[in-house]
């Protein structure tokens, strides 16, 4: 049903991962503010490139992307994107960074697709059609919480110690009940190694949707699940999700 729609996002998306692919570690020796200034220019470049292209094929539809904000359509279909997942990555050349773009339906995630260009991976899903990974048809892990690798969300680059404190209370609960635990950067990464049973589940305060909306599609179409506990949303496989919402009930 949204084959022509996948396809053009496969393509969209694996043009701006080859568009930002270059430029990454360019701002590693820059002073913080230079290295800000950097990723926020190839931020809104390669956003750019993507909304031209999503505007030439579908002019109707409605996007939202992370730095241009809502640009209005007459549709019912809108795409959401996050044009570099993982900019700090980025900037210093560490190659976990993506671009995410998704196309919703009435709000619904209908086709995902992240592009992991400094992996040389692309990662696709439509509803109801199955996820991949280069082509090749992939699912979460099945394994108990004990035996789960967890991400988690990163800690708050503005310094806020309130949060921060949370998220150390978080890995205070569920440190001793999961194998590992890892902090990778980018929920693009994250979601998608979920999917591809690289990870077994990732927890994040009040996520951004073009955070997720890509990668939440790819997880329920590996035969993963989403669930909330308390003002963490959780993503993963069954087992890891269920067993963490119990952890932080």
């Amino acid at each position: 049903m949204y084959k022509d729609y996948l396809e053009f996002a496969i393509e969209v998306g694996r043009e701006a991962g080859e568009f930002i692919k270059p430029f990454a570690g360019k701002a590693g020796g820059q002073t913080l503010k230079a290295a800000k200034d950097f990723v926020t220019e190839m931020d809104v470049k390669v956003e750019g490139l993507i909304i031209d292209r999503i505007q030439s094929r579908y002019p109707e539809h409605r996007i939202f992307s992370e730095e241009a904000g809502t640009i209005e359509g007459d549709s019912d279909f809108e795409w959401v994107i996050d044009p570099i997942d993982g900019t700090i990555n980025y900037s210093m050349g560490v190659p976990l960074f993506g671009v995410s773009i998704a196309l919703t339906y009435k709000k619904e995630p209908v086709v995902g697709v992240i592009s992991l260009p400094g992996l040389n991976e692309m990662y696709w899903a439509s509803k109801d059609g199955g996820c991949f990974k280069d082509g090749e048809r992939i699912t979460v892990r099945n394994v108990s919480l004990q035996e789960s690798f967890v991400s988690h969300g990163d800690f708050a680059k503005n310094g806020d110690k309130e949060m921060n404190a949370l998220r150390l209370e978080l890995l205070g609960k569920i440190v001793n009940d999961v194998y590992r635990v890892r902090m990778i950067g980018t929920a693009a990464v994250t979601l998608a190694y979920i999917a591809g049973g690289r990870l077994d589940a990732a927890l994040y305060m009040n996520p951004e949707f073009y955070d997720v909306a890509a990668g939440q599609l790819l997880i329920a179409e590996a035969g993963g699940v989403k669930a909330k506990a308390g003002s963490y949303t959780i993503y993963g496989q069954k087992q890891a999700v269920e067993g963490l919402a119990q952890l932080l009930a």
